[in-house]
């Protein structure tokens, strides 16, 4: 069915429909102007702005990277190797970088080193970043990850991660391609691994506010999780003895301790000994067929494509939002047909879901369904996308949110649909869709 809402075509705006415009000289004079420039423009336009900026950004930065390639080839074409009374050509252009920009030296190397492999060896990277499709960012992660692969494996990892990186956060995508690495080259990954924990250090840096933080550096993974896992234990035993301190603050006093010489029993009983007990209220209770899956997201993207083809940027927000709407009223019976199965009815009695059903849906999820979210869904609310009551306690009404981003979800002009089990629709204030699919069903 076709979404059809008639008076609601208006006049063209300067930045509508500006997602297509490439980066360049061409943007860059569409862009400038100073804030009062801004003022007239809607919310939507106000989004375009801003990712045609970062647009641009991208081809700044990828001309920055090919300039530095560029002067890094000239350097070692004529510098001389193996003096011990000189610098390298590598280390000299380091320095040189560091100086004309300002950098430390080893944001310089950093550069040098992303200019580099972005010049050899990951042509389509640096196409991306010079077309605006990836960021800076996105860049140095592909960079990272496919980094003392074999070619054919870098190269093939390259391809892949370029498919999903315009649409993934630099988390998102670094994810997905580390798991790529580990079956294309897991003997070339394992020796990375095994030369960083070679390094590993115990770092400290001071904060702008005055702090300063303690990092232990290239841990194994096993190792840095055990203290994780241990550390937040004892804290979570802190909290249920009534400390009324947040998990991240025990964690840190435990830490301190520990690392101060104290033994673990004693640092948790002196902590207890000292807990501020604050009587505080408890956290108020947050509220597949797979193979529909893809089918309804693509159908859900048109629909909501034509909507935005269809309507100003004035009443976009509310046109976007009765068509997701309508597509979750549409697909209603379907959906609590699947749910249900073989029983009379679908979801369970309650409030709160079954430990059996969290792990389904944490599994469904790895994390918050905030599009551009990483936390944990083990560490999120389970939340009814429909307020429980009417919302039913079920597969096809839960999904993962941190806590921020629930709050996120109900406010003003936000909201979240789930068309589908673990297949959700987020609208924004400004009449922007995000579609989220589950990682498995």
């Amino acid at each position: 069915m076709v979404v059809v809402l008639p008076g609601y075509i208006g006049e063209v705006r300067e930045w509508e429909g500006r997602s297509w415009f490439p980066p360049g000289p061409q943007l860059a004079v569409c862009l400038s102007g100073g804030k009062e420039s801004l003022a007239d423009l809607t919310d939507g336009e106000l989004l375009e702005v801003a990712a045609a900026a970062r647009r641009q950004t991208s081809w700044a930065q990828a001309r920055e990277l090919a300039a530095i390639a560029e002067l890094a080839g000239r350097r070692a074409a004529g510098g001389v190797e193996d003096d011990p009374r000189v610098l390298s050509a590598h280390e000299s252009v380091t320095d040189e970088v560091a100086a004309a920009l300002t950098v430390t030296g080893n944001a310089a190397a950093s550069l040098v080193h992303l200019a580099e492999r972005l010049a050899d060896d990951l042509p389509g990277t640096r196409e991306a970043l010079e077309a605006g499709r990836i960021d800076l960012t996105k860049a140095r992660v592909i960079c990272d990850v496919t980094e003392s692969l074999p070619a054919d494996a870098a190269e093939r990892l390259e391809t892949a991660a370029l498919e999903k990186a315009p649409d993934q956060t630099s988390g998102q995508l670094r994810r997905r391609i580390s798991r790529m690495a580990r079956r294309l080259a897991p003997d070339a990954v394992e020796e990375r691994k095994r030369e960083a924990v070679r390094g590993r250090r115990l770092e400290v840096w001071d904060n702008p506010s005055g702090t300063a933080n303690l990092a232990l550096c290239d841990l194994p993974p096993e190792e840095a999780h055990a203290v994780y896992n241990k550390i937040t234990a004892a804290a979570r035993g802190l909290k249920h003895e009534g400390d009324g301190r947040s998990l991240d603050v025990l964690r840190v006093e435990l830490a301190t301790r520990l690392l101060g010489g104290a033994e673990f029993p004693e640092a948790v009983r002196a902590l207890l000994e000292q807990a501020p007990h604050v009587v505080e209220e408890p956290p108020a209770p947050q509220p597949g067929d797979d193979v529909a899956i893809p089918a309804l997201a693509a159908m859900a993207e048109r629909r909501l494509a034509h909507v935005r083809a269809r309507v100003s940027l004035d009443v976009r927000p509310v046109a976007v939002r009765q068509a997701a709407q309508r597509i979750h009223d549409e697909l209603a019976e379907r959906r609590d047909t699947v749910c249900q199965g073989d029983e009379e009815t679908h979801g369970r009695p309650g409030y709160r879901p079954s430990a059996a059903l969290r792990r389904e849906v944490e599994e469904r999820h790895g994390t918050c369904v905030y599009p551009s979210c990483n936390q944990p869904s083990r560490r999120c609310d389970l939340d009814h996308t429909i307020p429980w009551r009417p919302g039913l306690t079920c597969r096809c009404n839960l999904a993962p949110l941190c806590r921020r981003h629930h709050r996120l979800k109900q406010s003003p002009g936000w909201s979240l649909f789930q068309i589908w089990p673990g297949l959700l629709i987020w609208t924004t204030p400004a009449g922007a869709w995000y579609i989220v699919r589950p990682d498995r069903t």
